[in-house]
C-alpha cells in the first residue's frame, strides 16, 4: 500500500490551525507556498494539496499551530452508526503498525454528546479496521498531543462527525531550537504573526526593547535569513506508512 500511495497524486483535504485573528497572515503564508486557501474560519484555513504541499506547510509555515488532514466525515445519530462508519475509513494509511493512538474529541449540539464514549467507539473502530489491538488514550490538554502516539481529532457537531489526523506532532511553535526548560511568555507562532502584522520587511533593523526570552528577535532572524522554522524538528507525518523520505530530503535540501 505504501508504494501505491507514493505514486498516487491524490489531493489531501487539509486544515491549518492558527490562533484566532492570525488567519490573514497564515493565508498569506499559504499563498507564498503557491496554495490558495479554500475557506477561512475562526482559528484556521482549509486548503487542498498533495503530500508535498503537506510537507511544505509543516516545514515553512510560521504562524500556524498544526496542520491536520481530513480522514472522513459522516452523520452519526447513535454509537453503533458512529463505530460502523468510522471503521470504513482508511486508518491504515495514517497509523503505522504498532503505533499508539491519542484521541481528542469535542461534541456540540449532537445526540452523541459524551466525548469519552465517542473516543471509546472510535478506538474500537480503528482497531477493527487495522486488525490489531490499538493502545488509545484521550488527550485532555494541548500539551498531551505531542509524543509518539498518532493524534486523531474527532469533532461531532449537529450530529455530523468529522475525523482528522494530525500531521505535525508537537505544536509548530516548538521550532526545535529552544533547549532551555523555562517557558517563553510568547509562542513563536504569535511572534511571527506580530512581525507580519507590523509590516517589517526583513531588511530594516529590528529592535525589540522589551526582549526577554528573545522570541521575537529569534523569529525575526529566522525570517531575515529565510530559514524554514521546521528544519530542526520531526513531524508526525514522518511516522505515517506512506512517508516519502526522498521527497522530504529534497524539500529540506531546498
Amino acid at each position: 500500500m505504501a508504494a501505491a500511495a507514493r505514486g498516487s497524486p491524490e489531493a489531501l483535504d487539509l486544515f491549518a490551525v492558527c490562533a484566532p485573528g492570525v488567519e490573514p497572515f497564515a493565508a498569506a503564508e499559504l499563498r507564498a507556498l503557491g496554495v490558495e486557501p479554500r475557506a477561512q474560519e475562526t482559528g484556521g484555513l482549509a486548503f487542498t494539496g498533495s503530500r508535498e504541499v503537506l510537507y511544505r506547510a509543516n516545514l515553512h509555515l510560521r504562524t500556524v499551530s498544526r496542520v491536520i488532514a481530513r480522514v472522513g466525515a459522516f452523520s452519526a445519530l447513535n454509537f453503533a452508526e458512529l463505530e460502523r462508519r468510522a471503521r470504513r475509513e482508511p486508518w491504515e494509511r495514517w497509523i503505522a503498525p504498532g503505533r499508539a493512538v491519542r484521541l481528542r474529541v469535542t461534541c456540540r449540539k449532537s445526540r452523541l454528546y459524551h466525548s469519552d464514549a465517542v473516543a471509546e467507539r472510535l478506538a474500537r473502530a480503528i482497531a477493527a479496521r487495522l486488525g490489531r489491538d490499538v493502545h488509545a488514550d484521550v488527550a485532555v490538554r494541548e500539551e498531551d498531543d505531542a509524543g509518539d502516539a498518532q493524534l486523531v481529532i474527532a469533532r461531532v457537531a449537529h450530529d455530523r462527525c468529522t475525523l482528522s489526523v494530525d500531521s505535525s506532532g508537537a505544536l509548530l511553535h516548538a521550532r526545535g531550537y529552544r533547549l532551555a526548560t523555562a517557558k517563553a511568555p510568547l509562542r513563536e507562532t504569535l511572534a511571527a504573526a506580530l512581525l507580519a502584522a507590523s509590516g517589517w520587511d526583513a531588511r530594516a533593523p529590528l529592535l525589540d526593547p522589551f526582549c526577554g526570552a528573545g522570541t521575537i528577535a529569534i523569529e525575526g532572524a529566522l525570517i531575515a535569513r529565510t530559514i524554514a522554522p521546521g528544519l530542526a524538528r520531526r513531524f508526525a507525518f514522518m511516522e505515517w506508512p506512506d512517508f516519502d523520505r526522498a521527497l522530504w530530503t529534497r524539500l529540506v535540501d531546498e
